[in-house]
């Protein structure tokens, strides 16, 4: 029998895990009223204490202590344990994860670290179709005479790509930015191992959404953002992990003064610091760390179990209604339907999918969409509901009977 809204509040009542989950959920700002949010792919809900952590930096830390704050305040400390409060969510230990920086400055970091300790090979292999900046940053790499550059279409043509021998570093997205599709990082990584190769992993999306196990299948290298599913704020510090077996196999290609050895020191040379401190590089962004460190304080109490068993039932859930409620209209499912196949968020197949999610967004339902024709639900385990999940797509069904979606008012772009 097709699913009901009953059918959708009882699925809340009674989801495995929602009772902890619920409880967690209730500790983030519900948003503007009337409106249901499904772009925790784009920026992840705000939890409710954010404002009063940056306050009290910019009250205590700034107005009133200043300089005295960096030795007061846990601010220098802040990269070390945000990253120790998220690591069990991507199955690293609490000392391999710093948070610091950019997703493309860590991108670029560790690109370079994996070919100093890899040389002499210098080939970088990555996806032809990855998240633009990823690709500009291997670009820049390779313009700069340091690698060479070996595009894959899939992961069917990495063995392929790996058969010269030659390649330092394969660097992935594990979940597509558009389709949502998640690789099998276990088994790509034996075949990378196999090969004497380093992996990079870019967890953008699926950090905080879905099952993460960086330790147990043996990854090298990883990065991600802290503003998605991670809910760090706008322009939140990104993360990155290393493996300890390479944590002190090279140097940083940049070496800044937080990553120095002995930070206060001073020294006229650069020694680099153990681990994974060696990649920090500048002062702490820390009012975005204050941010972060709301979140931070919530990520600590969630099983990452029950977190992924509750992003399975939400998006089986979804892709249920989409295919119940809408298959008269050409909206194809473009994510797969295996969960443990599938990234943070539902992507659609529509033709006018920039147009209709203008159309969605104009209703109050957030979405996004990313060319040439995806259409993305981006679901957070934290704060969504099997009950929005049945709004949501009554909306979005009546957008396609009334063909409303059409309007010429919705032909402008979105970011």
């Amino acid at each position: 029998m097709p699913l009901t809204l009953a059918d959708c509040m009882q699925l809340d009542a009674h989801d495995p895990g929602h009772s902890r989950l619920a409880q967690l959920g209730d500790r983030f700002d519900p948003g503007t009223p009337g409106t249901l949010y499904f772009d925790a792919n784009s920026i992840g809900p705000m939890p409710r204490t954010a404002p009063l952590k940056m306050q009290a930096v910019l009250q205590d830390g700034w107005a009133k202590s200043r300089r005295r704050s960096w030795n007061e305040l846990d601010w220098l400390e802040q990269p070390r344990t945000l990253g120790a409060s998220m690591a069990h969510l991507i199955g690293a230990g609490s000392n391999d994860v710093r948070v610091t920086d950019t997703t493309s400055i860590n991108q670029y970091k560790l690109l370079r670290y994996a070919l100093s300790v890899a040389a002499p090979r210098r080939v970088i292999v990555l996806e032809r179709h990855v998240f633009p900046s990823n690709r500009y940053v291997a670009e820049a790499i390779a313009r700069d005479h340091l690698a060479e550059l070996r595009f894959i279409d899939g992961a069917s043509d990495l063995r392929a790509a790996l058969a010269p021998q030659d390649v330092a570093v394969v660097a992935l997205s594990h979940v597509d930015y558009r389709s949502s599709t998640r690789l099998d990082m276990a088994d790509l990584n034996r075949c990378i191992r196999a090969a004497g190769a380093l992996s990079l992993w870019d967890l953008s999306h699926s950090a905080g959404a879905v099952a993460v196990a960086l330790r147990e299948s043996d990854s090298d290298l990883a990065v991600g953002c802290g503003y998605k599913y991670l809910c760090g704020g706008p322009g939140a510090p990104a993360f990155l992990y290393i493996h300890p077996r390479w944590a002190d196999a090279a140097w940083p290609a940049i070496s800044g003064w937080m990553g120095h050895a002995d930070t206060f020191a001073f020294e006229p040379n650069y020694r680099p610091g153990a681990g994974a401190d060696r990649f920090l590089v500048g002062t702490p962004a820390v009012l975005a760390n204050a941010a972060f460190s709301a979140a931070a304080q919530l990520w600590r109490e969630v099983d990452p179990l029950a977190l992924n068993q509750r992003h399975r039932s939400l998006t089986d859930t979804l892709i249920q209604l989409f295919d119940e409620q809408c298959a008269p209209w050409p909206l194809h499912l473009a994510s797969p339907r295996r969960h443990a196949q599938r990234g943070g968020h539902v992507a659609l197949q529509f033709d006018g999918a920039a147009a209709l999610a203008q159309a969605l967004v104009a209703q109050g339902v957030i979405v996004s969409s990313r060319k040439p024709d995806a259409l993305r639900w981006g679901v957070h385990p934290l704060t969504t509901t099997h009950q929005q999940l049945w709004s949501a797509v009554q909306v979005l069904r009546q957008l396609l009977v009334s063909g409303s979606w059409q309007d010429t008012r919705f032909e402008r772009p979105m970011v």
